[in-house]
């Protein structure tokens, strides 16, 4: 059999979410079966995976050029694109179309109120955002809950299988002895209202004997800043964007991750959590209990209220906290991309076979 050629429209040389996806995919696709075209940003990071089996388009500056030269370079040698970013789309359906290749894409989150907003910023119109999707052989979504919201809300319709993500599961599991009370908790993501930032400094100002710390950079960090220093929250320690080495050794000396958004997909920082055997306390507006498992593997509620009753439960009952944490880093395995590509592999095979 021939190698299947597929382009990663992604840069994987850039820290974003669809990016670190295809970075992912590219060194995790088995090259047996798979040759990947994918792409690099001038000024991105040193990439740091195996070569082998990957080739790669670097683009230069001015990007506003480069990109579509990227795109017809990566469209032209592949026999299937998957092109989740949604850049150019109108280029890039072109190119699909011109060339006759077969192409997918992936629904990362629910279009709610606010990121259907924020979206639109980049569309300009909700029929734009429908019709960027329309021209690919297949959607899937990241989530089953992914698929059937945006289904319902939306019209827009999603294969019946669901791809969900991975995560690098060796690069955050550690050995250690578990703190006997809890100490250190911490928030990952975008300081951002939609991502519950102030949802996480008032649970800092009611228990100021734990330590709360903040991973990320984001609109409101000075807002944020200001909202520390008015309330005299002295147990908030702001730590800035990490990279996953330094989050990873972080990680060694924290005991919850609180993610209080209310819009999500699948936050790949739950699984990186996990795999230090960090488990998480999130909101149910995304569907989590999907693949968290209460009192097992993490914890879905929906208030703030909620939260500060687990925490004052796991200070009383330290117990409850880390025997969660074993549970935690058994559900990053099973999403571990060693394991979920597979599914990646099988879904680009069935589309290449339904031509």
């Amino acid at each position: 059999m021939s190698l299947v050629k597929i382009f990663l429209g992604g840069y994987i040389n850039f820290t974003n979410a669809q990016n670190l996806n295809c970075k992912a995919l590219a060194q995790h696709l088995d090259k047996e079966n798979f040759a990947v075209y994918t792409l690099e940003l001038y000024n991105g990071e040193s990439s740091t995976i195996n070569k082998k089996g990957i080739h790669i388009y670097r683009c230069f500056w001015p990007h506003r050029i480069s990109i579509y030269l990227g795109y017809l370079w990566g469209i032209w040698h592949c026999d299937l694109a998957y092109l989740p970013k949604g850049e150019i789309w109108r280029f890039n359906r072109f190119l699909l179309r011109l060339f006759r290749k077969k192409s997918f894409s992936t629904i990362e989150g629910i279009w709610d109120e606010k990121n259907l907003h924020s979206a639109l910023e980049h569309y300009a119109s909700f029929e734009n955002l429908v019709r960027s999707y329309a021209f690919f052989d297949k959607i899937f979504a990241i989530t089953a809950f992914v698929g059937k919201y945006n289904f319902d809300k939306h019209g827009i319709t999603c294969a019946n299988e669901t791809l969900y993500l991975g995560t690098e599961t060796e690069r955050f599991l550690n050995v250690r002895q578990p703190s006997q009370t809890l100490q250190k908790v911490i928030y990952i993501g975008r300081l951002m209202e939609r991502k519950g930032i102030y949802d996480y400094l008032q649970l800092a100002e009611r228990f100021s004997e734990i330590e709360f710390l903040i991973a990320g950079d984001g609109p409101e960090k000075e807002n944020v800043k200001q909202y520390i220093l008015d309330h005299k929250l002295e147990n908030v320690k702001i730590l800035g964007v990490l990279q996953h080495d330094r989050l990873a050794e972080i990680l060694v000396d924290v005991q919850l991750n609180i993610l209080p958004s209310r819009s999500e997909g699948f936050p790949k920082v739950l699984l990186e959590t996990a795999s230090s055997g960090v488990p998480s306390i999130v909101y149910s507006d995304y569907g989590a209990e999907e693949w968290i498992v209460q009192d097992t593997s993490g914890w879905v509620v929906n208030t703030v209220g909620e939260i500060e009753l687990l925490i004052r439960k796991f200070q009383e009952k330290p117990e409850m906290l880390f025997q969660v944490s074993e549970g935690a880093v058994k559900l990053a395995k099973s999403f571990d991309w060693k394991i979920r590509v597979k599914d990646w592999e099988e879904a680009i095979m069935n589309l290449m076979q339904n031509k």
